[in-house]
């Protein structure tokens, strides 16, 4: 055997140690205990696989004023973005039937600011609550949360006499005949639900009729709750896209004629009246982590 061969094996005897080596180490780190930050296997343990559940935050309150306050009539609405929530003919259709409905952006107007501070400092006031003169600018009322496919309940007026109001000018009621206990609500519902936005559905309702147990089914269980005939004018339903910070106003379009709107908003008649604003605002989206029951219902705020 040549000199050079000598060599080249001897070098290979050499070597052929140390790569066991290094193959010995790496197979030990990959062995190493998983609590090592450079453990392969730690990443995957850690990664938390909670479903989270998103859930709008949002503030209602009902704002009631005598007709002639300018506030309610003019002023509000000169500030509220009209055009840009609905399609034209939407629009148009819930202003014939008497419903306005504007948006104000974060920045508050001045005008709906104001009313939004008397109701805050009134429903305090009503319930017993101390009262604060650095009341929150941003707030317009009660909070409350609504979950994707959630659904909670806003009183507009309530207990009102169906025998002085002429209800039969309104085709949504001529097959009704009970008309006691008349409450007009609104079940506002989330349809679509961001990081920083929120589809609101607007459902207006009528309750009429004495409060009795009727049968209804929820998810997958019967409930025999307590409640009134329930008519709702889903011809008169819409949506609105809601920001966080944003400002929701509904209330009614003027007109000479009896209508849907007045009920709601204006049902007494004469100067000596008052004009209601539903105003509800988006606060924001929190997340909770768990899992949804599909029997879940949230009926959390009704005024």
């Amino acid at each position: 055997m040549s000199f050079r061969k000598v060599w080249i094996v001897a070098t290979l005897l050499l070597l052929l140690p140390g790569c066991a080596l290094f193959a010995t180490n790496e197979n030990k780190a990959a062995q190493v205990s998983p609590g090592f930050p450079w453990s392969r296997k730690t990443v995957a343990e850690e990664v938390d696989t909670t479903p989270t559940l998103k859930m709008a935050r949002l503030e209602a309150s009902i704002v009631s004023r005598p007709v002639n306050d300018a506030r309610v009539r003019q002023y509000v609405w000169e500030e509220l973005d009209e055009s840009g929530l609905m399609s034209p003919d939407v629009r148009q259709h819930l202003n014939d039937r008497g419903f306005r409905v504007g948006v104000a952006g974060s920045s508050t107007p001045w005008a709906l600011q104001s009313l939004a501070r008397e109701s805050v400092i009134a429903h305090r006031s009503d319930n017993a609550q101390p009262l604060s003169d650095s009341v929150n600018a941003t707030s317009v009322g009660p909070s409350f949360s609504l979950m994707q496919g959630g659904h909670s309940l806003v009183e507009v007026q309530s207990q009102l006499d169906g025998r002085t109001l002429p209800l039969k000018q309104l085709p949504e009621l001529a097959t009704t005949r009970d008309h006691t206990g008349l409450r007009c609500v609104v079940e506002l519902s989330v349809k679509e639900l961001n990081d920083d936005w929120v589809l609101l559905n607007v459902l207006p309702q009528i309750h009429t009729g004495a409060a009795t147990t009727r049968l209804s089914i929820t998810g997958a269980s019967e409930q025999l709750p307590v409640r009134q005939n329930v008519i709702s004018l889903y011809e008169h339903q819409f949506t609105v896209k809601l920001l966080a910070g944003e400002i929701a106003v509904i209330g009614r379009n003027e007109s000479s004629e009896w209508n849907l709107g007045r009920l709601f908003f204006q049902p007494e008649a004469g100067s000596s009246g008052s004009e209601k604003l539903l105003m509800i605002r988006m606060v924001g989206v929190d997340r909770l982590k768990g899992k949804s029951d599909p029997s879940f219902r949230l009926d959390a705020y009704e005024q």
